[in-house]
């Protein structure tokens, strides 16, 4: 039994891929900014929910939803295996990413300061 799951590995392996088409809606695609993410699963599915960060206090952090893409588990892993050998690329050419450290506050320069 194992011989044959191995031979039908390597039939699937061997099978050409298809060039894909694709093809733009008339009225372009839809864009959106987004410097957040949340997720959610099902045994289905993954659904990711793009936000951006609108306002920030001491309490919360507000984000907006911009976005929600839902796809199977399987295209999940393979944008995951994309989204790694592109990092991975990015950061052989660039250095490693990191982490921005943000400041406790804004910083206003003194020309727009008021007088106290």
């Amino acid at each position: 039994m194992k011989g044959r799951m191995m031979a039908d590995e390597k039939k699937a392996q061997s099978v050409p891929q298809k060039a894909a088409e694709y093809r733009l809606p008339v009225e372009g695609l839809f864009r959106a900014y987004a410097n957040n993410v949340a997720l959610q699963a099902t045994s289905f599915d993954l659904k990711l929910i793009f936000g951006e960060v609108a306002e920030i206090s001491e309490e919360k952090v507000i984000v907006e939803h911009r976005v929600q893409i839902t796809m199977t588990w399987l295209e999940a892993k393979v944008l995951a295996d994309f989204l790694q050998a592109n990092l991975r690329a990015f950061e052989e050419t660039n250095g490693p990413l990191k982490l921005p450290t943000i400041g406790p506050a804004l910083i206003v320069p003194e020309t727009f300061k008021t007088p106290t």
